[in-house]
């Protein structure tokens, strides 16, 4: 999902559905529904944001407490549409406060205009500006015709349901060489979890004629849920290229933001810790310099990731970790990552399953590619944290190949 700081004023026209479906997609939001009037303060409404520290510091100047609703569900924006039949006249003022730093974040009116017909006002939960409502003077009430909405990520749902029956957008799939044969790869448990332990005693030396492997486990059990549940509901952006998509977040600037739950900033600074580089080296037996890669990765129905198998110009050797936090559950999916030789068509295929808290190692190079196959449409979401790895020591082969595809 994008972060979008300020609000959004659009003229969807005759197609209101699917803009307010186009907008869906753009929050990575999992529905939208129509919402009752915003909470009423005096002589306005309250749009948004509704439950950001903004909108309870600039009520707070007014002497308003801003309720909190009991319902769990993360709201990621609000929205009001005003119908073009409407009189222009009665239509009701748009007031925009901001916070004024310099006066202790006393509120600051910015705008002030009245809603158009036909226009759609949208405020995100990250907009730094609070969005009211003000009933014109001649009616002293709201039209009754306002249409209000919200877009929200309801975690209980596993897989995506679009609305008004339109599909999540896809890509084209075009066919890959598939080999019959398949090996399942190589697996290694260990206990403590692995980022628990400080001097974890596994190892599995990375070579091109071993290069994955896969390990079991990274984090405890209750950690590893409050990780997922607060990742599930990350910024994410959509990233879609030509037979691959799927969503994205960069942790460390997400980490940074006073919005990023405590957890995940947490789990980024261990992941930060130069102690992981040494641990890396000793699980993997390649020395590694430093870390080029820390993002945050989800797949949807209809997702699937081909990075292809291009080096880079710098020809460093790369070690990349899929540590996999949620994954699909269906039974038309038995392997979740497969590791190919692209030059070598007659090469055995090394497959895994998807199994939770767990790292999928790889040495990333000419010799040896990936894919994570298609999710099914009626799978949940497959959640995975990625970190790439650098070695300033000489391939064995030619150039490793590029591993980032976004």
């Amino acid at each position: 999902m994008m972060i979008i700081r300020q609000p959004l004023y659009i003229y969807p026209g005759d197609r209101l559905e699917s803009e307010l479906d186009r907008l869906r997609q753009l929050f990575s939001a999992t529905g939208i529904k129509s919402s009752e009037p915003g909470p009423p303060f005096n002589n306005f409404f309250l749009l948004g944001p509704r439950t950001a520290r903004t909108a309870s510091q600039l009520l707070k100047h007014w002497g308003l407490t801003l309720k909190q609703s009991s319902n769990s569900t993360p709201i990621i924006a609000w929205g009001v549409w005003m119908p073009c039949q409407d009189n222009p006249l009665p239509a009701p003022l748009v007031q925009v406060y901001r916070p004024l730093r310099q006066s202790g974040d006393r509120p600051l009116l910015i705008s002030e205009q009245p809603l158009q017909p036909g226009e759609l006002i949208i405020v995100t939960e990250h907009c730094d500006s609070l969005v009211m409502l003000s009933p014109s003077e001649v009616t002293q009430t709201l039209p009754d015709h306002l249409q209000w909405f919200v877009w929200h990520s309801d975690l209980s749902l596993k897989t995506f349901r679009p609305i008004y029956g339109q599909p999540y957008p896809r890509i084209p799939q075009p066919p890959i060489p598939v080999s019959p044969l398949k090996h399942p790869g190589p697996i290694l448990r260990t206990s403590p979890p692995w980022l628990s332990d400080f001097y974890p005693e596994i190892t599995f030396s990375l070579t091109p004629k071993t290069p994955s492997f896969q390990l079991i486990s990274l984090l405890p059990s209750e950690e590893l849920a409050a990780l997922t549940l607060a990742l599930n509901n990350a910024p994410w952006t959509r990233q879609i290229q030509e037979i691959s998509s799927h969503d994205i977040c960069n942790l460390i600037p997400w980490s940074q933001s006073r919005t990023c739950p405590a957890i995940v900033r947490q789990m980024v600074w261990q992941l930060q810790n130069p102690n992981l580089k040494r641990k890396v080296a000793e699980l993997t037996g390649i020395p590694v310099t430093g870390r080029r890669e820390l993002i945050c990765s989800r797949l949807r129905p209809g997702d699937r990731l081909f990075p292809g198998k291009n080096p880079p110009s710098d020809g460093k050797l790369r070690v990349q970790l899929h540590w996999v936090l949620q994954v699909p559950d269906s039974p038309q999916r038995p392997w979740d990552l497969t590791v190919r030789s692209p030059n070598s068509p007659e090469t055995p295929q090394i497959v895994y399953a998807a199994k939770p808290n767990s790292a999928l190692c790889l040495l990333i190079g000419k010799d040896s590619s990936y894919e994570i196959p298609e999710i099914p449409e009626d799978a949940g979401d497959r959640l995975s944290i990625m970190m790439t790895f650098e070695s300033t020591i000489d391939p064995t082969h030619s150039p490793i190949s590029d591993p980032n595809f976004g």
